[in-house]
C-alpha cells in the first residue's frame, strides 16, 4: 500500500534530513516545496512571499502526477496552514493511500539557529528562526501525528518513525 506522509516543524527543526532518511527506508519519493519555491523565485524574478501560491501550486500538481503513478510521498514541507494539511490528505485519498503526520522538534533553540545559519540554504529558506507572530493564518495541525526530538541520532529517528508508520499502516 502507498502511503504519504506530512511532514511538519518549523525551519531548521530537520525536517529535511529525516525525511530524506525516511524516503530511503520507505523507498518514498520526498519532494521539497522549497526546491520549486526557489525555482519559482529565480524564474519569475519574485520575492519569497509573491512565490509562496504559485510554488505550492506547482508542488501539488507534481504530488499528484507522483502519487497517481503508485509511488508513495513524503512532503517536506511544514503544515502550519490548514490548505497544506487539507491538500495532502486529498492527494492522499485520490490514490487511496495511508496518511500520516511526522512533525520535527529541536527544543534546544541555540541549536535551531546554528542550523539555520550554517545549512546550505535556498534562497527561499530561512537562516534565522521563524518569528511566528508575523505570519498570518498559522495554525498548530489538528491530526494525531508522531513528535520527533531531532536531538537524537538521525538512525533512531528514523527507526522510531518507521516503526509508527508500519504500526499504522501495512507498508
Amino acid at each position: 500500500m502507498a502511503i504519504v506522509v506530512q511532514m511538519h516543524g518549523e525551519p531548521g527543526s530537520g525536517k529535511s534530513t529525516v525525511a530524506r532518511a525516511l524516503g530511503e527506508r520507505l523507498e518514498a519519493v520526498v519532494l521539497d516545496k522549497d526546491v520549486v519555491k526557489d525555482a519559482v523565485m529565480r524564474a519569475l524574478a519574485i520575492d519569497n512571499a509573491a512565490a509562496g501560491p504559485p510554488a505550492y501550486e506547482v508542488y501539488w500538481a507534481i504530488a499528484r502526477s507522483i502519487a497517481h503513478q503508485g509511488h508513495s510521498l513524503i512532503f517536506d514541507n511544514p503544515a502550519y496552514w490548514p490548505a497544506v494539511q487539507q491538500r495532502s490528505r486529498e492527494i492522499a485519498e485520490q490514490v487511496g493511500a495511508a496518511y500520516v503526520m511526522v512533525e520535527c522538534v529541536c527544543d534546544d533553540r541555540s541549536v535551531l539557529v546554528e542550523r539555520l545559519a550554517t545549512r546550505d540554504a535556498l534562497i527561499s529558506q530561512p537562516r534565522e528562526p521563524y518569528r511566528f507572530d508575523r505570519v498570518d493564518g498559522i495554525v498548530e495541525p489538528s491530526c494525531e501525528r508522531l513528535v520527533l526530538d531531532t536531538l537524537r541520532p538521525l538512525d533512531a529517528i528514523v527507526d522510531e518513525a518507521v516503526a509508527y508508520i508500519r504500526a499504522g499502516v501495512r507498508v
